[in-house]
């Protein structure tokens, strides 16, 4: 691996599991570990789905920018779960490839379903709570993927997730982390 490179980025999308793995992975490197989303939220004391409502995705974005590019200049290595979307920005994604080891957390529609379905605080999959609320909500969370497929999948390692505790998934990390030196 390219001394260079010397964190690694965790990506999926949202409900991949990248804040409950990111920790065992840090553990388990010695080292650091940062969820861009929980920065953003601890220096704006709001929540992500207040900022998304509040200020505007727009907003939101340009933290996550500022807070990403602060990570990445940091000298030691460091374990760093990006949001789902933030690697979507071109800046974003050329800030990780040039500081660390991009891991995309790969996950099927249905098993993102199944771990955000009772939770209203992703902005992006807000779907009216109806009577159709499931089909909407999957459809939801097909689309985004699908939008973002070239950029998820344009990963140094990718580990598929579904049926994967998250001990396991960082077990697979850090073998295909070997692997790559």
């Amino acid at each position: 691996m390219n001394r260079n490179k010397k964190h690694i980025f965790l990506n999926g999308f949202m409900g991949a599991g990248k804040s409950r793995i990111g920790p065992l992975l840090a553990k388990e490197l010695d080292c650091p570990f940062f969820d861009t989303d929980k920065i953003i939220e601890e220096h704006s004391n709001k929540k992500i789905h207040e900022i998304f409502e509040q200020e505007g995705e727009a907003v939101f974005r340009k933290k996550e920018q500022a807070v990403l590019s602060q990570l990445a200049g940091q000298l030691k290595k460091s374990v760093i779960a990006v949001g789902g979307g933030a690697l979507v920005n071109a800046e974003n994604k050329n800030i990780a490839e040039k500081n660390g080891v991009i891991v995309y957390i790969k996950s099927s529609p249905d098993a993102i379903f199944e771990r955000v379905k009772h939770t209203s605080k992703r902005p992006l999959l807000n779907v009216e709570r109806d009577e159709n609320f499931e089909s909407n909500l999957k459809k939801r969370i097909t689309d985004l993927l699908a939008s973002r497929k070239e950029i998820y999948e344009n990963a140094d390692l990718i580990i598929d997730r579904d049926g994967l505790e998250a001990d396991q998934v960082c077990a697979k990390i850090l073998e295909q982390l070997k692997e790559k030196r």
